[in-house]
């Protein structure tokens, strides 16, 4: 039995996080095959990196669980400031190479070098800084065939991955977004042995900007199993319809943008649409009588306040397969999703299971257009969720990536 790692920023079951879910389901489903362990940090939180789990070896649903302390939390205007300036020198190197004159002025000033360190720096300060983790690594990366990196964004990936590159496995979850153009990722992505994208859409977007077609890849991304049907929960009253959002509630996953165009919707509205919000608020959720707002909530609440909803709604801008889309899909339920975003707009056109938008005005159209007695709403169900049994199912998955750790393993 091969011997895998997988290494991601913060792993548990009340851990509220696409990318950390993404990886929990498939470390759930890959333990019975490998020797497998998870290694991670003690933190809960993206926005502390404080440690709140304790360190050492522990179990979570049968996987094994190596967790290092966070050696520092998270200073959020640090980060931001460091971001700044790379955004800036970024730009700045745009301009130069547009105008044909970056070598001469590389030349002269070291503008890679100061690049380099300022992103590394980025990197620690991104968290969660674990050199401890890293440490680790150095020194055991030898005990096992294939190690799987989750997540480019983060210090346990940026950092793991070069201690053993050879052995490597990354899931990079990648979309278009300012870190990802810094110079610390430009090598950054020519280091694995293997790639695993989640979509086509990452993985072209990922070769365009990089350049790395040459290493082993695959479109892998997550099976999806057929959900448990749960009892209605009183939330929303049986007769009125509902929509739902699912996940972290932040502006940067569109939420500021879904309450504008909502309430706005909301001013001329006569069919008492109710707005259902499930995840952690990161943002203020502006009060109004149509918006509910639950919080955390168990799978079963989550699950149940799911099925009995019109439409998921997903104003996301950046995804690199959105987990709940496809959940929401394959138990029948409708999407309404950001036409910016490249991910879920190839859900949606692919599927024929929802709707797209892309301003207040395509909004109100989308969900006039859900909740119109001329819409095929059976038909909608029926292709949301044929597109995920055909597209996302563990069998094609979990072969995929058993066979990413035989290439890598071999080459060792």
């Amino acid at each position: 039995m091969k011997k895998i790692a997988i290494v991601v920023q913060r792993y548990g079951l009340d851990v509220n996080g696409g990318a950390e879910y993404h990886c929990r389901i498939l470390a759930e489903k890959l333990n019975p095959l490998f020797d497998l362990e998870v290694i991670t940090s003690c933190a809960k939180s993206y926005t502390t990196w404080r440690n709140e789990y304790h360190p050492g070896v522990s179990s979570v649903n049968g996987v094994k669980i190596r967790r290092f302390e966070v050696a520092q939390e998270r200073n959020k205007k640090k980060t931001q400031s460091i971001e700044r300036r790379l955004r800036k020198k970024t730009f700045f190197h745009k301009s130069l190479r547009y105008f044909g004159i970056l070598p001469f002025v590389e030349a002269l000033f070291n503008l890679n070098d100061n690049l380099e360190e300022l992103g590394n720096e980025w990197a620690k300060q991104q968290g969660p800084y674990t050199p401890a983790l890293i440490d680790f690594l150095k020194v055991n990366k030898g005990e096992y065939d294939a190690i799987i990196f989750f997540t480019y964004l983060y210090y346990p990936t940026f950092y793991g991955l070069q201690t053993a590159p050879e052995r490597s496995i990354l899931i990079p979850t990648a979309h278009d977004e300012p870190p990802i153009y810094f110079p610390n990722f430009k090598s950054f992505f020519k280091l694995p042995k293997a790639i695993l994208y989640n979509t086509k859409a990452e993985q072209h977007f990922v070769n365009q900007l990089f350049h790395n077609q040459g290493i082993f890849s695959d479109v892998v991304g997550v099976g999806i199993d057929e959900p448990i049907y749960y009892t209605r929960r009183n939330v929303v009253p049986e007769r009125e319809a509902y929509i739902i959002y699912i996940g972290r509630i932040d502006p940067a996953k569109g939420c500021d943008i879904l309450f504008e165009y909502f309430i706005e919707y909301k001013k001329t509205d006569t069919s008492n649409l109710k707005l259902v919000l499930v995840g952690q608020s990161f943002m203020e959720i502006p009060q109004h009588d149509d918006i509910l707002p639950q919080g955390f909530v168990s799978e079963e609440m989550k699950g149940s306040l799911l099925q009995y909803a019109a439409a998921l709604i997903i104003p996301s801008f950046y995804e690199s397969l959105s987990l709940v889309t496809l959940e929401s899909m394959v138990a029948g339920i409708p999407v309404i999703a950001n036409d910016f975003s490249e991910v879920l707009k190839d859900h949606i056109e692919q599927s024929g299971g929802g709707y797209l938008f892309s301003n207040a005005e395509t909004f109100k159209t989308a969900l006039d257009m859900l909740i119109s007695p001329t819409t095929d709403f059976a038909l909608l169900k029926s292709n949301a969720k044929k597109y995920v049994l055909e597209n996302y199912n563990w069998n094609v998955v979990i072969d995929k990536v058993s066979r990413a750790v035989n290439y890598v393993s071999a080459k060792n």
